[in-house]
């Protein structure tokens, strides 16, 4: 067993590779938006830099990054594109279930043309048992870098009963709804797919419980404690970048402002010099410090874990979807304490406030990072009760 979480990729040099990638998602950030989807140029920049694969086995081509690593990569792509930052997380997060299927599907996906799966985890399809595999159908909502990835992972409940069971699919076996109109995150192009009954072989086909809890397949990478984990924490550790790096940038502009514009109507001729800035500041600095430390905690835990392979207790993984969850509201306040603070000159959509506002407005009422879902199931197992959901 490996007991140590080495990068393929050194940190600083992945932490490079998405600073240039950024270069170029910034550039065409516009386009991300006006087409509700990560543009082109965009997402070849991220993909060029071995960015969606930093989960995949070192063999397979992936850097195999620690979650530490990661979330520095997603934040330096979220200064750039919020959006495109989340699409990368969603890549790196399905590159690591990936592996539960073990290696006739993993080599399958990789060796494709386009070796990205976007990833759906409600179990809203439905599956009737075939030879060799299951005829599967349904609905699949928030299909996040679908337009750019050539699989998706989905699950489906059984028509004969039983658990539910999680799917590889080839994204062309999927139809597109246009129904991806929204406020926030726009450019992730999150839209609804409709899957017709198409077969699925054995091979790409694995209780979703599995996933959910770290057993997987058999396989070449599988002794591994890099992918013995459970999906939940890391899923919540692939998510930390994206909110930070928006609360970064907000507060860095923030201070950018301050000294070149007053407040209007008052007396203060530079914004900088006034004690309501320095109130402001200070609150913003402490729950930006507040919000990395949740984040930090919680991917340097499921860090040790792979490095270790330690089994995990109940309440250390219910602790990361409440580090992942209050880090994100702490990230939501900095940047409206920078609003409040900024003044109408930045309700212009030419100033970058506008766009971060809107997409951490729109991770913090994500179904799976809501604060308040998360609060109460934290709270319930350090009251000594059993968790009430199976994901965790």
């Amino acid at each position: 067993m490996n007991h140590h979480v080495t990068d393929g990729v050194g940190t600083t040099e992945l932490v490079q590779k998405a600073k240039h990638a950024a270069q170029t998602v910034a550039q065409h950030s516009s386009e991300t938006f006006d087409l509700k989807r990560p543009a082109d140029a965009a997402i070849k920049a991220v993909m060029t830099e071995g960015l969606p694969h930093m989960t995949a086995p070192k063999s397979q081509g992936g850097s195999r990054a620690s979650m530490t690593t990661q979330l520095e990569v997603n934040a330096a792509l979220a200064e750039a594109d919020a959006s495109v930052s989340w699409v990368n997380c969603i890549y790196n997060a399905v590159a690591h279930m990936i592996c539960a299927f073990g290696d006739q599907a993993m080599n399958e996906v990789m060796s494709s043309d386009k070796p990205y799966s976007s990833g759906l985890f409600s179990p809203t399809g439905k599956g009737r048992r075939v030879a060799g595999g299951a005829m599967v159908s349904g609905k699949y909502f928030f299909a996040s870098g679908q337009h750019h990835a050539g699989w998706i992972f989905a699950p489906m409940m059984p028509e004969e009963g039983g658990p539910p069971v999680a799917c590889l699919i080839p994204k062309e076996a999927f139809e597109v709804q246009d129904d991806w109109h929204v406020s926030g995150f726009v450019g992730t192009g999150s839209n609804a797919v409709v899957l017709p009954e198409t077969f699925v072989p054995d091979h790409r086909m694995v209780p979703f419980m599995d996933v959910v809890n770290g057993t997987y397949r058999a396989s070449s990478v599988s002794d591994d404690a890099y992918y013995k984990q459970p999906f939940v924490p890391v899923m919540c550790a692939v998510s930390a970048g994206t909110p930070l790096g928006l609360a970064r940038k907000a507060l860095r502009l923030f201070k950018e402002r301050i000294g070149k514009k007053g407040i209007t109507y008052t007396s203060y001729s530079k914004q900088a010099e006034a004690p309501v800035t320095h109130l402001q500041l200070a609150e913003a600095q402490a729950k930006l410090d507040q919000a990395e430390f949740h984040a930090f905690r919680l991917t340097r835990a499921v860090d040790q874990h792979m490095a270790t392979g330690a089994e995990w207790d109940i309440e250390t993984r219910v602790r990361c979807r409440s580090d992942i969850a209050w880090a994100i509201k702490l990230a939501r306040e900095v940047c409206e304490i920078v609003e409040q603070g900024s003044g109408a000159s930045a309700i212009h959509l030419k100033d970058d406030l506008p766009a971060i506002l809107r997409d951490i407005r729109t991770i913090s009422v994500h179904a799976f990072l809501l604060f308040n879902t998360n609060a109460e199931l934290y709270g319930r197992v350090l009251a000594g009760m059993e968790p009430d959901i199976p994901f965790i």
